[in-house]
This record gives structure tokens, C-alpha cells and sequence, in this order.
């Protein structure tokens, strides 16, 4: 149960993402990495290696496009799985030389119901230079209408959503959010309202977006049950996942193994300058759980080439 939280309302940071995969700690999957585009473009993000397709559940490029994915809880199991792997969608717009809209019309195209569940949070990275905000991003699911969020242009609508300045996306529908999603909003506007009165530097800032995405208030009654489908139910109340036992399921594929839970957190900070920071924690790469304590950090100007990698 995967959630992305993002704001528009850190005076230095025009855009700030926090995103936790929750998924088995078994899967394969690669650390976030570059890969060469087109016209000198670059492409920054993980890889899922479980399926054939190798797609991923987010990225930027170093022109300045940003894809977050999440997947849809099914109320039928079997649907969870599609033919086609969702993960394919990210990268798809990513390497897209389409406008949004253009992407979208012709993503609606394509055979959907072949592919699980999915909501997708896209769009490019720019500011109004009337307001200094990012310009809106977009929504897209299967399970949904489509959408826009922070929409600063004073444009009229009456879509709640798309004027919201802070916004979380989870497993339902985007306009139906889980108790997590608002438990993460609402930690993200306090960590901001904070963060500015402070003075915090953006190391201090990132720590306490870590600290934000390991927000973990599942419920300890629940932990130890071998009632599976309460567990599945306690994932919509919590940021953070803890290491769960998912006791009863076939571990007969490389993509399931005996633990379940939060295994990667991602942070994306935008700078009024346009230098994109990637911030990339794997907790756990196995069912061994040992934890890891590196975070990858990848930093670029979205006008420019990528200028390296750090590692703190």
C-alpha cells in the first residue's frame, strides 16, 4: 500500500514529493540510476526486475518531467495483477516527446483493462512565473477520471483537488483518499509550516521527510494475526509499514517472499533555482531484514545536464 505525498508550499522548495513502496522485501529490484534518453535527456530512477517489462513506480528526467505511480487495491484479488505490467506506464510518459494531454489521449488508446489498478501523478516541472508555484500536474487511473493538481493559474474550477496545495495519493481513488493519505498531508504541512519558521537547511528538511515517511501507526494488535485480510485492511491507516508477515502466500515466484512492508523511501526537492535533489532510501533488499542506512542522492539542474552523484 504505497503512498506519495507532495507540496507547493515551501517558499524555497516550489515542489517537495515524498513517496514510500511498500511491497515484498524479496522482489528484485534496481537502485535508482540514470539512463540516457534522447537529445542529451536523461532518465533517473529505480527499476522493477520482477517482471519482464522492467518498469518502475517513479522517476524525473533531466528535462524536468516527473512520474509517480501507484497501484489500485482491488476489492477482487485476482484483478491485481495485470497482463500488462503497470510499471511500464512511468517510463512511457518519461521518454514521451507528447504534450500531458497529448500522452493521456493517446494512453486512453491503449488496451487498459490489461493492466492492474493504477493511478499515475505526471507531468513537467516549471514555474508560473507570476505566482513562483510549479504549474499544474496531472492524474491519470484506470479506476478513475482523470484529473489536475496544484492548479495555481487562477483558473475557475470546482475540482477540490486541483487547488489543493498539499496532496497525498495512496491505493483508492485519488478524490477518496485512505486515513494515511491524510495523516501524511497533514504531517507535510506542519513539517513545512515548521520547516520555514526554523530556517531549516535542506539537510535538516530531508531528515525530517524521512522521518515523516517512517510515520508508523499500524496497529500493534494486528501485527502478529494470521487473519490476512486484516492486515491488508490495517495498511490504509500508516504512513510506514512495518516488516509484516504475509503467512499463507505462495512463495513459489521471485516476487514474494515472507515479509511485506515499507522498503524504499524517495524525496524529491525542487529548488527555486530549478536543481532537482533525488533522495533514495532502500530499508530492505531481502527477506533478512537487515537494515540499510545509505541514501542515494542524485542532484541536477533541470536545464542542464546531470552534474554526478552523492552519496551521504
Amino acid at each position: 500500500m504505497c503512498i506519495a505525498i507532495a507540496t507547493t508550499n515551501h517558499p524555497d522548495f516550489p515542489f517537495i514529493l515524498l513517496s514510500n513502496r511498500d511491497e515484498f522485501f524479496k522482489r528484485p529490484t534496481m537502485p535508482v540510476h540514470f539512463r540516457s534518453i534522447e537529445n542529451g535527456i536523461k532518465l533517473l530512477s529505480p527499476l522493477d526486475l520482477a517482471r519482464p517489462e522492467h518498469g518502475t513506480w517513479i522517476g524525473v528526467t533531466t528535462s524536468g518531467k516527473v512520474a509517480v505511480l501507484v497501484n489500485y487495491h482491488e476489492a477482487d484479488s485476482s484483478r491485481a495483477i495485470g497482463e500488462i505490467s503497470r510499471g511500464i506506464l512511468p517510463l512511457d510518459y518519461l521518454c514521451s516527446t507528447e504534450s500531458d494531454d497529448e500522452w493521456r489521449e493517446n494512453l486512453e488508446k491503449v488496451q487498459l483493462d490489461k493492466i492492474g489498478g493504477f493511478t499515475l501523478l505526471y507531468g513537467q516541472l516549471s514555474l508560473d512565473p507570476n505566482t513562483s508555484k510549479i504549474n499544474n500536474l496531472n492524474i491519470v487511473s484506470n479506476r478513475g477520471e482523470h484529473g489536475k493538481v496544484f492548479q495555481s493559474d487562477g483558473a475557475k474550477t470546482e475540482d477540490e483537488i486541483a487547488c489543493k496545495s498539499t496532496f497525498g495519493l495512496s491505493n483508492s481513488l485519488y478524490n477518496e483518499p485512505w486515513k494515511k493519505v491524510k495523516i501524511g498531508e497533514g504531517l507535510l504541512d506542519k513539517l513545512i509550516d515548521e520547516s520555514v519558521e526554523k530556517g531549516y537547511s535542506q539537510e535538516v528538511l530531508v531528515d525530517k521527510c524521512f522521518d515523516l515517511l517512517s510515520n508508523d501507526t499500524y496497529d500493534r494488535n494486528i501485527i502478529d494475526s494470521k487473519d490476512f485480510e486484516k492486515k491488508i485492511i490495517a495498511l490504509r491507516d500508516s504512513v510506514f509499514i512495518p516488516p509484516l508477515i504475509r503467512a499463507g502466500m505462495k512463495r513459489d515466484c521471485i516476487a514474494v517472499g515472507k515479509y511485506y512492508g515499507t522498503r524504499t523511501q524517495t524525496i524529491i526537492l525542487l529548488d527555486k533555482t530549478g536543481h532537482l535533489n533525488y533522495y533514495e532510501k532502500n530499508i530492505h533488499n531481502s527477506d533478512d531484514l537487515v537494515e540499510e542506512d545509505m541514501v542515494a542522492h542524485y542532484k541536477f539542474s533541470i536545464l542542464h545536464h546531470p552534474n554526478g552523484v552523492m552519496k551521504r
